[in-house]
């Protein structure tokens, strides 16, 4: 008898299932067809799914000197709302996660604040001594300038220095210098240019939010297997009409054309990762001109939307935001397989709901989505076998840890 038993509809290796998953000690300890027997069993009512937990690999979790924007208890908890379960945070905070000290302050942050799990990020720019001295989860470098205002001169070198695998912000300076607009030029370019690294050097790489037909066009053809890239929700659901419409919709990269979003939707098997680029800014701030879109609580639905709509599968939502993470990451202690942690994400397909973003735990209450009904919602998550997020309310205290990480590549 296990300690606590699942039973229900089950997202399992491209099917929908409906069996047990029997829960030991906060990890996966069989998965099975039928029902399990547990000394507790939650039995999931009549259209509700089980997804293994779901990881966002491109997180803005502010905090420091930047409280007021995010927090990581606000953070996290807006993770766990939004099905989230593991969230990459972005090292470009202030004052920036670049050197020794700061990276064991943001380590010691999470590890009292964060309701979700973690991977945490080091920023690279001419500092690869403070690099090689950390053991980061993963590593960040910007080709250009974007919050935080800090960049890369030298993307090669600061790419060949870090020790683990490096998601790289893909647009480039010079355009960006001439062309504040930031047009997918400065995008093509920057995406060719760390593709010819990557080539060249054969280590890991992840090219955040591609955003352009030019730039996911690059990726495929060069087809290099030890670089991935990530796509946003907004890329794939707004176009640059819906920011001349809200100019809060500023982030980079920007918004592109129809065209520009219809490759990524044709394109969508080939895409290795989702992620949300959750950026949040207050109001006032988003008004003075930042640049960021807060997504955490709605990724996940527009996704559960866009399956109701035949636009995509759940499995499209496994594939790309739980076993290519974790494989592309190599986070050993995450996966839907015995021994592995209990983290599930539980979704209701045929749940409507309207986008108030005033009850979201983000600190950003604001969304390009808000008023928008959608069909399908996340209605619980689970990490290491504990309920802690059920019909949009928060359980227990911090206990988020940090992923555990394979070998460097």
């Amino acid at each position: 008898m296990f300690e606590m038993v699942l039973y229900g509809k089950v997202a399992f290796r491209g099917r929908i299932l409906t069996g047990s998953i029997g829960v030991e000690k906060g990890r996966i300890a069989r998965i099975a067809l039928g029902e399990l027997k547990g000394e507790e069993t939650l039995r999931l009512p009549r259209g509700q799914v089980l997804l293994p937990g779901l990881v966002d690999v491109h997180v803005h979790l502010r905090d420091f000197e930047q409280a007021n924007k995010e927090t990581i208890e606000s953070g996290t908890k807006a993770a766990l709302h939004g099905g989230i379960t593991v969230v990459f945070d972005m090292p470009n905070t202030k004052p920036p996660v670049m050197d020794a000290r700061t990276f064991r302050m943001r380590e010691l942050l999470f590890r009292g604040k964060s309701y979700a799990d973690y991977a945490i990020g080091f920023l690279v720019s001419r500092n690869c001594g403070e690099a090689k001295s950390v053991n980061a989860d993963f590593y960040k470098v910007f080709m250009g300038a974007s919050t935080g205002g800090i960049f890369s001169e030298d993307f090669e070198g600061d790419y060949s220095c870090a020790p683990g695998v490096v998601s790289v912000h893909a647009e480039d300076a010079e355009i960006i210098g001439k062309n504040p607009q930031r047009p997918p030029e400065a995008e093509i370019r920057a995406i060719e240019k760390a593709l010819n690294a990557a080539e060249k050097l054969r280590k890991p790489l992840n090219i955040c939010h591609v955003s352009t037909a030019g730039g996911i066009r690059a990726v495929l053809e060069k087809a290099l297997p030890w670089v991935s890239f990530e796509v946003t929700p907004h890329h794939l659901f707004l176009t640059k009409e819906d920011f001349e419409k809200n100019p809060l919709l500023k982030v980079y990269p920007p918004l592109r054309g129809e065209r520009d979003r219809r490759a990524l939707w044709e394109n969508l098997s080939r895409i290795p990762i989702i992620a949300s680029d959750h950026a949040p800014h207050t109001l006032e701030d988003k008004g003075a001109g930042a640049a960021g879109i807060p997504g955490l609580e709605t990724e996940v639905a527009l996704l559960l939307d866009a399956v109701n709509r035949g636009l995509m599968s759940l499995h499209d939502i496994v594939e790309k935001m739980h076993s290519n993470p974790i494989r592309i990451f190599n986070i050993m202690n995450k996966g839907f397989d015995v021994g592995r942690d209990a983290d599930f994400t539980v979704v209701d397909l045929r749940r409507e709901w309207v986008v108030k973003p005033e009850e979201f735990y983000t600190k950003a209450k604001w969304s390009p989505w808000e008023g928008r009904k959608l069909r399908g919602k996340v209605v619980k998550t689970f990490i290491r076998g504990e309920l802690l997020m059920e019909e949009d309310d928060i359980f227990g205290k911090p206990a988020g840890r940090r992923v555990e990480v394979a070998a460097k590549g």
